[in-house]
């Protein structure tokens, strides 16, 4: 169990080996909650660039994209932070290699993908509800690139500069692990539900980071379908319907609810967990394969929604529930499919440029081609 060196409520590092059922899951949730990131933000084509909305489309959009949805962040930071902290080890030498990896898969295609809509902004033009080549004059060309106290150029990647704080900042959460995991845990919780209101949050990303990690270094019973796995889904079920109902069921005291949103996200982690278990989700070879590209995916799917949906827009606009729904989830499957193939077809023909700009690592075969 715990290194017998330390006392049993220090933590040390995991040093057995990976569980491949559990890097299965993690492989084929990583394109699926990308997957719901894109279904997401492509929901404005209905919410927003379609004059009356269907009242069973609103409700379809209300319960994914206010509450399902929101799961995503929270889980990919809580994976992220199983698959760092389970090992780290703070060191001069280990810290400054694992600053220098960050610098390659996250800071740099974050640089790119701002930049490259930068430059599409000035020489081709304007995205509809991403911006302008005057707009990013107006609030600040390096201000906006950076992301610096506002959402960047390419907005969705917020999450990749949050990641990369709380990965520059993980030597707090190693002393937690170190002295009082316990109370590291429930010190990120209340700073989350207590301090900022909002769903996303540092606070949020630090206590789900650190939740990630301290599954994986007590060796928090992660493989097949535990009991926590059935309980957290049928509560996250219940609790979604409940927050989507709040008005009707008289819950309108805006902390109480906000509380309730938060303890949510949570369930929805095991709910998350629970699905990655069903054998054709997990053994997917369809989804590992698309899980390769999920980065890139990621990357490059906003203004591809946003380009889409205008042109969809411009000769066809969805009127009533069906087509609202059918509009939701077209143009949101077709972006998934059309840049994971856009992926495929870049990895292989330029790799080396690929790998650069979604910060991968070259195969073998690459490589040894020079």
């Amino acid at each position: 169990m715990y290194e017998t060196a330390k006392p049993a409520w220090m933590l040390g590092p995991v040093r057995e080996p990976f569980d491949r059922d559990v890097s299965r899951r993690i492989d084929v949730l990583r394109i699926i909650l990308i997957g719901l990131i894109v279904l997401a933000h492509g929901a404005r084509g209905i919410t927003v660039r379609v004059p009356a909305t269907g009242p069973v489309a609103g409700w379809m959009v209300e319960t994914l994209n206010g509450h399902v949805d929101f799961v995503a962040v929270p889980l990919f930071f809580t994976i992220s932070g199983f698959l760092f902290l389970r090992k780290f080890e703070l060191s001069a030498a280990s810290y400054g290699e694992m600053l220098r990896k960050k610098f390659v898969s996250l800071l740099i295609p974050y640089l790119l993908f701002n930049i490259g809509l930068a430059v599409w902004f000035y020489f081709v033009g304007s995205i509809e509800m991403m911006g302008s080549w005057g707009y990013l004059v107006q609030e600040g060309i390096v201000t906006k690139t950076l992301g610096l106290g506002t959402t960047p150029i390419n907005y969705p990647l917020w999450f990749l500069r949050d990641l990369l704080v709380v990965f520059i900042l993980s030597p707090v959460l190693l002393l937690f692990f170190k002295e009082a995991p316990g109370v590291g845990l429930a010190t990120l919780f209340c700073l989350w539900v207590g301090v900022n209101p909002a769903p996303y949050s540092y606070y949020g990303d630090f206590f789900m980071f650190y939740l990630g990690g301290y599954l994986a270094r007590t060796r928090f019973p992660l493989q097949g379908i535990s009991w926590w796995q059935r309980w957290g889904t049928l509560l996250f079920i219940l609790l979604t319907a409940a927050l989507v109902a709040h008005k009707q069921l008289g819950i309108t005291d805006e902390h109480a609810r906000l509380f309730l949103f938060k303890c949510n996200l949570i369930l929805g982690l095991a709910c998350f967990w629970r699905i990655s278990a069903i054998p054709f989700v997990r053994d997917s070879r369809v989804l590992h394969r698309m899980a390769r590209h999920s980065f890139f995916v990621y990357l490059a799917h906003e203004p591809t929604v946003s380009i889409l949906q205008t042109r969809l827009l411009a000769i066809w606009q969805p009127v009533g529930n069906a087509q609202q729904i059918a509009f939701y989830w077209l143009s949101g499957l077709t972006v998934i499919v059309l840049l994971w193939g856009v992926g495929e077809g870049l990895s292989r023909v330029v790799p080396k440029v690929y790998a650069v700009a979604t910060g991968a690592r070259l195969p073998a075969a690459v490589l040894s081609r020079g």
